[in-house]
């Protein structure tokens, strides 16, 4: 990563991605990741880090009134027992 800071600006995209061992879209994602460089596309673009508006409105299965992501209608381990896989 120092060698990336300090030359990322002296070399050409294919040969920093050959230095580091990586395919140029990895490298611009790196870039990017480290706020070193900007490109076009959707691909390139940081995930966002803001967090998601939370609600506490009663669980349509169990009453359960936990806060949870707004618009779910059902607390954690009610969707669980419905088959969701959330994280």
């Amino acid at each position: 990563m120092d060698w990336l800071r300090e030359n990322h600006t002296n070399v050409t995209l294919t040969e920093a991605a050959d230095r580091i061992g990586v395919c140029v879209d990895t490298l611009k994602r790196i870039l990017v990741r480290e706020e070193l460089r900007e490109f076009e596309g959707a691909k390139y673009v940081v995930a966002r880090k803001e967090t998601v508006e939370t609600w506490t409105r009663a669980c349509m299965d169990c009453g359960c009134t936990e806060e949870r992501p707004k618009n779910w209608y059902y607390c954690k381990k009610c969707r669980a027992s419905r088959g969701y896989d959330d994280e």
